[in-house]
């Protein structure tokens, strides 16, 4: 079953995309592949390598609580049912890399935001489908390529912050880009203050400009969201051009002045890195994967068990 015009975008919509923290509408949540029944199938036929399980605590400002679980082999129904009430946050990596029908409905919405907004042609799009608790959340942190989050079930809460030095340091914002650290920034409470907060229902999609920090929270019912990044060539220079700051920084020890992404000093920086990271004289140290610290246990009211030696 096809689904023409998923976006109802209106031309504030269209100016607003990717420039400025802003809501939109959508007709994605009315497709059948989000009901219970659905996602249960959709979790027994996808390799169970790709959903990620998270669980964390109740403070934003506390992210030493957020742990990876490890891979489960609960049936979907089942595993549904313990996210549903529990405090649980599953991430299926790259849903539309592995599953045809979400690849359809994944290409289908970009289609139809090539069609709406002048000039815009990615070059690769990764999905994420999340399935969360009603009262999980996800900490203060900021991503690499533009993202999109499209809410399909529950209610959802995103506060996104200026792309200021006060909420994210240059430094370690480098550190993110260059792939040298992981997403996550350090927080204040005080930062709320300045956050637009975007209260989001099903058929409701949320942007906001590239590297901008956020934080999640849910705030009623099991939440289905699909988060979607792109790469375009203005974001890729983007990341070039932080990257090529970030190796100044560290490698040659110099305070980069300027984070200007086109002209002749920019392309001077990136076109040094790719030589020096090219002869191995630059290089990111390896991130590891955070070791699963807990299990998926249905027998316990949040479903975080212990892992079993």
């Amino acid at each position: 079953m096809s689904h023409p015009n998923l976006l109802p975008w209106t031309h504030r919509d269209i100016t607003a995309f990717g420039t400025s923290p802003h809501r939109a509408p959508h007709r994605l949540h009315e497709s059948p592949a989000f009901t219970d029944d659905a996602l249960a199938a959709l979790l027994d036929r996808l390799p169970r390598e790709v959903v990620h399980p998270y669980t964390m605590g109740e403070d934003p400002a506390d992210s030493s609580q957020w742990r990876r679980g490890a891979p489960t082999d609960l049936p979907g129904a089942d595993l549904l049912e313990v996210v549903a009430r529990g405090r649980l946050w599953l991430n299926l990596v790259g849903v539309n890399r592995h599953d045809p029908e979400l690849r359809r409905l994944v290409g289908e919405l970009y289609d139809e935001v090539r069609a709406l907004v002048p000039g815009f042609d990615p070059r690769e799009v990764k999905a994420t489908l999340l399935i969360s608790s009603p009262t999980a959340l996800v900490h203060y942190h900021a991503d690499n390529q533009p993202n999109m989050l499209w809410h399909l079930r529950g209610r959802k809460r995103a506060y996104v912050y200026p792309r200021a030095e006060r909420f994210a340091s240059r430094a370690d914002l480098e550190k993110v880009v260059a792939g040298a650290t992981d997403e996550e920034l350090p927080y204040d409470l005080s930062y709320d203050q300045h956050a637009e907060v975007l209260d989001l229902e099903p058929g409701q999609v949320a942007w906001w400009p590239q590297n901008s920090p956020h934080r999640v929270e849910n705030v009623d019912g099991l939440n289905v969201s699909l988060s979607t990044e792109h790469w375009t060539a203005d974001s890729l220079r983007r990341e070039h051009v932080w990257t090529a700051n970030y190796f100044l920084r560290t490698a040659a020890r110099r305070t980069p002045r300027s984070t200007r992404e086109t002209g002749a000093l920019p392309a001077a920086k990136v076109a040094a890195m790719r030589l020096g990271r090219r002869a191995g004289a630059l290089t990111i140290p390896e991130k590891r994967a955070p070791r699963p610290s807990f299990r998926i246990d249905p027998d316990v009211p949040d479903g975080v068990g212990a892992l079993v030696p």
